[in-house]
């Protein structure tokens, strides 16, 4: 990776006023830790933005086919566009629940008034509220009103948290965890909830690149085309040139979760399939259909003109037809990579003319 200099960073040429000149020999070991951690941030966010993007994309793909609009008159008459988006909860808002709001808010199409908070002192979110983000603090009501749930709360609340809504999740709502530190079949247990996610990454075992840029937050990192690109699942670039790369199971659950949300809008099974090659590969390209997801003695159940429902806890934790797919065919990786970036340069093209 090419060493990376942050333009905002006035410091940067000067080491007597940087970070590291403040530092002990002893604290200066740990210093790849501060890279690493602004990387973990980065990979959450950005996976978080990518899977709401695409289940909005769907939604709005459907909802132009359904409602027309003639974009030429639209202004004239007033009128908007109809919209069906995704509402989207967070349970927990600090740092990282903060950044996971921001990022949402400026990369997956979600507006302030889509978005639900809970956290234990609402009060103190004043710019989020201002916004039009709803912030209080009940847990049940965001999951009861919520398609998307991210648990973003500290560890030892994770418990807690769970004994409150356990018997209040819908069926279909997935809860995505951000809590590294409790396992995905921990989190089973304890919510009793089958579309349960979480993110697990890896990292080399060789020091980190200090190109890292860990001076920007994480819209400006995402800002910048090889960054995102390290952040995406299937990425062949991120197993050697990132310092923080996440596990392929998040590509394969945003694909499922997708697909999950396909009988709540009423689509036809070939619908469904088309929907997901336009979203996640490209439109004009039929790289997938349902041999990607399915196993082979499910497929009558197609043909009989049902849709399948995915229970996302075992895509997170088995084997899948797309497994397979995802570790072995180069055109679909490179495709899904490339949907990936599309989200992140989406904003990139439109602040370059604003």
């Amino acid at each position: 990776m090419t060493a990376f200099k942050n333009i905002n960073d006035i410091t940067h040429d000067l080491k007597t006023l940087g970070f590291e000149s403040g530092l002990s020999a002893d604290e200066l070991k740990y210093l790849p830790l501060r890279a690493r951690s602004h990387a973990f941030t980065v990979c959450i966010c950005a996976n978080i933005a990518y899977l709401t993007a695409k289940l909005n994309e769907i939604r709005e793909i459907l909802s132009e086919i359904r409602h027309p609009v003639n974009r030429k008159t639209l202004k004239f008459v007033k009128r908007l566009s109809y919209r069906d988006a995704i509402k989207v909860g967070l349970i927990g808002c600090g740092r990282l629940g903060t950044q996971i709001v921001k990022t949402l808010t400026t990369f997956s199409d979600v507006r302030p008034g889509e978005i639900m908070i809970s956290t234990r002192r609402p009060h103190e979110l004043v710019s989020l509220r201002e916004s039009g983000i709803e912030c209080i603090f009940d847990n049940k009501k965001v999951v009861q009103n919520c398609h998307l749930v991210f648990l973003a709360c500290l560890p030892c609340q994770v418990q807690t948290v769970a004994e409150e809504i356990r018997d209040h999740i819908p069926r279909d709502c997935i809860i995505y965890s951000v809590v590294t530190s409790v396992s995905l079949p921990r989190l089973k247990q304890l919510f009793r909830h089958n579309n349960m996610v979480k993110t697990d990454f890896t990292w080399p075992t060789q020091p980190d690149d200090p190109s890292w840029p860990v001076g920007c937050d994480v819209c400006e990192t995402l800002n910048q085309v090889e960054f995102a690109e390290l952040a995406c699942p299937v990425s062949d670039r991120a197993k050697t040139d990132a310092i923080v790369w996440p596990n392929q199971k998040l590509s394969e659950i945003a694909l499922y979760a997708a697909l999950n949300m396909c009988p709540m809008l009423n689509v036809t099974a070939d619908e469904a399939i088309n929907l997901m090659n336009v979203a996640f590969i490209g439109p004009n390209r039929k790289e997938l259909d349902w041999s990607k997801f399915l196993e082979e003695e499910s497929s009558e159940f197609i043909k009989e003109g049902n849709l399948p429902v995915f229970d996302l806890f075992h895509v997170g934790t088995n084997d899948t037809p797309l497994t397979e797919v995802l570790t072995n065919n180069i055109e679909i990786r490179k495709a899904i990579t490339k949907r990936f970036c599309l989200v992140f340069d989406r904003f990139r093209s439109s602040d370059t003319t604003t």
